[in-house]
């Protein structure tokens, strides 16, 4: 086990030392989410430390090994497989939130340009409403009172397009900086696949959080190591008080694995269970969307036949961006879900997401 974390660390390091600089300036980058996660992993500098870390926690073992101490000290060894255990999760924790808040970044860069889109048509439709309501007040159709409202309606509009397209900016600066790309660099990003909705046992997906719970395993050993002192102070014929709080110290650790069991098993159930709301609200927005797409089209027709207006056409396709974006959402959500659950099962992987 030790010589596999050692060995997976290096080659971890060796790809974070391939990637460790800023991408040179191109005219367009066009990243796939896979890419995206590769360069945010070899560019993070707190991984690339961790990584350091856990490789002098396994050579410092090795070389203890080699000077024979683990087989003069049970202790000892014990000790040094907590301390690495600690190590390897604080090292696969950094990295599996990397990949988590990279995911969602994706996404927020997705729901931001849909959101310049129908910001976009929503100020298109304030305008020609304007332009009405002006033509209107000039025939004496219409009030300035109705002018002043839609004049507000339309500024508003303005603003709120021009907020976000300033806010995807910001949002474009902080994702180049977490991927090592220079500012001046044009990145765009390929869409991603509809998600499979798997199925997940709970069973399993408990089954499975603890067998590969790093906290388990470490408390596993405390308790062990618990018990070596324990045995160690009867043979020494310790003091009475003193082989009593030892056997105390061992009942405590005991307790706390019980503690870290159950608090796990509320953990998964509570991922487990957005997991499953996140695919139904994927199938209700999507059937919304559906909804928005075929009202779109009927009115269309109806356009074309003279029975609505370009006006209530514009509406209907503010509608549909409107769902889409409430399906990319949805969609967003689900992977949040999906990711936190293999966290917490311990078989997160950049590898198979796509």
């Amino acid at each position: 086990m030790k010589n596999k974390w050692l060995i997976g660390c290096i080659v971890i390091l060796l790809a974070l030392t391939s990637f460790s600089f800023p991408l040179v300036a191109q005219e367009k980058i066009n990243l796939d989410i896979a890419q995206m996660i590769a360069l945010a992993i070899s560019n993070n500098l707190n991984l690339k430390k961790a990584s350091y870390q856990l490789i002098n926690v396994e050579l410092e073992a090795k070389q203890l090994a080699a000077e024979n101490l683990f087989a003069q000290s049970g202790i000892l060894s014990k000790q040094k497989e907590i301390n690495n255990l600690q190590q390897l999760q604080t090292f696969q924790n950094q990295k599996d939130q990397l990949i988590i808040e990279l995911i969602d970044n994706y996404f927020r860069l997705v729901l931001a340009e849909k959101d310049i889109t129908r910001k976009e048509k929503k100020l298109e439709l304030e305008k020609a409403v304007l332009a009405e309501v002006e033509a209107q007040v000039a025939a004496g159709y219409s009030i300035d009172l109705e002018l002043l409202q839609q004049g507000n309606a339309y500024y508003d509009a303005l603003f709120s397009y021009e907020q976000t397209k300033l806010d995807y900016q910001q949002l474009l600066m902080e994702v180049k900086n977490n991927l090592g790309i220079k500012q001046e660099t044009d990145i765009s990003i390929r869409s991603i696949e509809m998600p499979h909705f798997a199925e997940i046992d709970l069973a399993f997906s408990r089954a499975k959080s603890r067998e590969n719970s790093l906290s388990l395993k470490s408390k596993a050993i405390e308790i062990d190591l618990a018990r070596i002192k324990l045995e160690k102070a009867r043979i020494n014929q310790e003091s009475q008080l003193e082989i009593v709080k030892l056997e105390n110290n061992l009942k405590i650790a005991e307790l706390e694995k019980s503690i870290l069991e159950q608090d796990l098993d509320f953990q998964v159930l509570t991922k487990w269970q957005n997991y499953r709301q996140s695919k139904n609200d994927i199938l209700l927005s999507e059937q919304s969307l559906r909804q928005m797409e075929q009202n779109e089209l009927i009115i269309t027709r109806q356009v074309q036949a003279g029975l609505r207006t370009e006006d209530e056409l514009l509406s209907a396709a503010i509608g549909v961006l409107d769902a889409e974006y409430r399906f990319l959402s949805s969609i967003r959500q689900y992977y949040q879900s999906y990711l936190e659950l293999q966290r917490m099962m311990g078989i997160l992987d950049e590898r198979e997401i796509r």
